[in-house]
């Protein structure tokens, strides 16, 4: 009879062992602040849409931090893949932070990056869906540079590409783009400034003609 006990208890204390770590991560994870710059919502138009004719345009909303530098950049950049996640184009944007909106006393603020349904060899793609990751950044804007301060959580979904038939059977309409993000909490970055996942964070700002050039 004691031995039973002494099994029974042995048991209930290694599975209060074994579940103790996942029960405090969860805890964690509830306690954990949401990202100071995040990816909202995301649209599309025009829906359907094919290579060939007019740009997808790809409108991004972005929720900032509620304490902004006048002369900071919000850059907004998507990487496009194919199914086989190679990547096939990637698209930038930096904008002053002229255009910010009060929703639901968050500071937000939209951005539109233009496709035109090429490859990275120029090339039209086909019918089909694609995948894209979009991460925003706020950028601190000095002596012509643009340095990462906060960068969001990625936000991951999918792109409908169709066939130029398919185009003149439908009526082109606005579309939301199902989407997820990563908000296990934002990449804030050490002192210097530096993200080491970034490649142009040290890039002279481009003119907005310059950055539709980049199409």
């Amino acid at each position: 009879m004691i031995s039973s006990r002494l099994t029974f208890i042995s048991l209930l204390t290694l599975l209060a062992f074994m579940l103790a770590p996942a029960a405090l991560d969860a805890k964690r994870k509830r306690r954990s602040p949401p990202p100071p710059l995040k990816i909202v919502d995301i649209t599309t138009s025009p829906v359907p849409f094919a290579p060939g004719h007019e740009p997808m345009a790809i409108t991004v909303t972005v929720e900032l931090p509620e304490k902004l530098d006048q002369f900071d950049l919000l850059e907004v950049s998507s990487l496009i893949s194919v199914p086989t996640r190679r990547s096939i184009r990637f698209l930038v944007r930096r904008q002053l932070l002229d255009t910010v909106v009060i929703k639901g006393g968050k500071p937000r603020m939209t951005t539109i990056l233009l496709w035109d349904g090429k490859d990275q060899t120029r090339k039209h793609v086909s019918q089909g869906t694609y995948s894209y990751e979009a991460r925003a950044k706020l950028m601190a804007h000095e002596e012509g540079f643009a340095k990462a301060k906060i960068v969001s959580p990625l936000a991951r979904g999918t792109l409908e590409v169709s066939s130029s038939r398919t185009l003149a059977l439908q009526a082109p309409h606005l579309e939301h783009v199902p989407f997820v993000s990563d908000e296990t909490g934002s990449d804030i970055l050490n002192e210097e400034g530096t993200d080491p996942g970034a490649s142009d964070t040290n890039q002279p700002v481009k003119t907005e003609a310059a950055q539709k050039g980049d199409l």
